[in-house]
């Protein structure tokens, strides 16, 4: 007798055509696994679309469709096809353990339902983290090329005014706006007479005729990002280091340290001493009603309260919070997350299991990545004897050899992020298990300055609303909260 099930694949736009990640390959696996274990298809729900963000339509209209007809087998090609973020996933373990659905994962060898143990539930959400991880680390990858571009001095972002960005043979440039660097420089002779504060300057410079963007009015803000930006004098910032770049620079770097040191003068001017008492939650608290901070103040001499500021109007009047309730609830998440050293051993080496499944997938990538790279060099010589042999002109060489450098600089960057992928999720992984182990001890311990970090470390918003204070965890930490409640006894 046959059961019906659903069947669901997904690929995103970069799998499309990876070996054991196409919607084919995943097809012809769940037909096979539903033919050997009776199971009768009913639908294919299949998407091209991310698994770390919720909201997938296909996925949705797959779980709609079985809670509609009673169907009640779900089968993917395993955890990741799945979810890769914990709101699905947790949907998933719900479903299973409260309301009769069975959940195959066959690449996975996991069938999770009302039945299955708690270590069942516990390997689906390691599983879970792993991959909420992994599609984290593989959305650094981005970030990682841009740092290896900006290392070679090409500015990985988006023109600033007084710039365009100009597209040579696939790579971008910073050119001149030969119409706003005039305006650029102005600005720099100006703030440089020590005449004028940020909030002249733009006056000034708006009365000059100055238009940054359409739309977009020259005020103090803009000016001082103006000053600030060492990109005017040929270096820029990126993700906190300093590099040299290859565009032409507008002002003399004499110039911009002249107007830094004006910069840097007037605010030690402007500076008071601040005798106010440093609160544990200043600045981190923010009302649900209007999205004002939260102040904080001491009431009879040794009571720390901290209230709504209503700055952006209105009549928002809420109750005080007490510090000591905020405090009481963050060492909640705190203890949320705790989990005994044998059970940290026990994640640990399911991690690196799953880092060693993954390897041989990057490993055939890095031999792809090296194929292409000697074959790029190859052709580089080839066209070179070509040049040599007057069967090229000049003009056409120089093209071509642009061309295959910067296929080249692309797939060395590939290579060099696919090499350290692996490296960079175990070391991740461990440094967040330390932590979870050592937290308690470094809050209970610390200065006031430890515990503001560790808080802002571990959650992401803080929300009050007059009666109850809501606590969001980062998402890094997700998976681990879920595990530890499973650990603990309490899906």
């Amino acid at each position: 007798m046959y059961n019906d099930c659903v069947i669901y694949s997904r690929v995103s736009s970069d799998e499309q055509r990876q070996e054991g990640y196409s919607l084919d390959y995943q097809l012809k696996q769940l037909k096979t696994y539903c033919s050997e274990n009776n199971l009768h298809i009913v639908q294919h729900f299949w998407e091209s679309y991310t698994a770390k963000k919720t909201g997938r339509p296909e996925f949705n209209k797959m779980i709609e469709f079985v809670k509609k007809k009673k169907i009640k087998n779900l089968v993917f090609l395993k955890n990741d096809r799945a979810s890769r973020n914990p709101v699905d996933s947790a949907l998933l373990s719900y479903m299973a353990e409260h309301e009769s659905y069975n959940i195959h994962l066959i690449e996975n060898r996991l069938v999770l339902c009302s039945q299955s143990k708690p270590q069942d539930f516990l390997i689906f959400e390691i599983e879970n983290g792993f991959a909420n991880l992994y599609s984290r680390n593989l959305s650094n990858e981005v970030s990682s090329k841009m740092r290896e571009k900006a290392e070679q001095g090409y500015y990985p972002s988006h023109a600033m005014a007084g710039y365009k960005t100009q597209r040579i043979n696939k790579r971008s440039y910073l050119v001149i706006d030969e119409q706003k660097a005039p305006f650029i420089k102005m600005c720099f002779d100006l703030y440089a007479t020590g005449q004028y504060s940020f909030r002249s300057l733009a006056a000034e410079m708006r009365n000059r005729g100055f238009i940054v963007a359409k739309k977009t009015k020259l005020n103090r803000s803009t000016i001082e990002k103006i000053i600030k930006n060492p990109v005017y004098m040929g270096e820029f910032n990126w993700n906190g280091k300093r590099y040299k770049g290859k565009h032409e620079p507008i002002i003399s770097k004499e110039l911009f340290y002249i107007c830094q040191k004006i910069v840097n003068d007037n605010n030690n001017n402007n500076k008071k001493t601040n005798t106010k008492k440093q609160f544990l939650f200043s600045g981190l608290i923010k009302c649900s009603h209007c999205g004002c901070q939260l102040v904080g103040e001491i009431k009879k001499n040794k009571y720390i309260y901290y209230h709504c500021t209503g700055n952006r109007g209105g009549d928002c009047k809420r109750k005080y919070l007490k510090e000591t309730m905020a405090e009481n609830l963050f060492i909640d998440v705190l203890e949320r997350l705790k989990i005994n050293e044998s059970n940290l051993n026990i994640i640990e080496n399911l991690i690196k299991s799953k880092i060693s499944e993954n390897n041989f997938a990057r490993i055939e990538q890095a031999k792809t990545l090296q194929s292409q790279i000697n074959k790029t060099n190859e052709r580089l010589e080839k066209m070179f004897e070509m040049y040599l042999d007057g069967l090229i002109d000049s003009k056409k060489y120089k093209q071509k050899h642009a061309e295959f450098v910067n296929q080249l600089d692309d797939l060395n960057i590939q290579l060099k992020i696919n090499n350290s992928s692996e490296v960079d999720i175990l070391e991740f992984s461990q440094k967040i298990l330390e932590l979870v182990k050592t937290a308690p001890i470094l809050y209970e311990r610390g200065t006031v300055d430890d515990k503001k970090e560790l808080i802002n470390l571990l959650c992401s918003n803080f929300l009050w609303d007059g009666e109850k204070l809501t606590i969001t965890i980062k998402k890094a930490f997700e998976p681990l909260v879920q595990i530890a409640k499973i650990l603990n006894g309490g899906r």
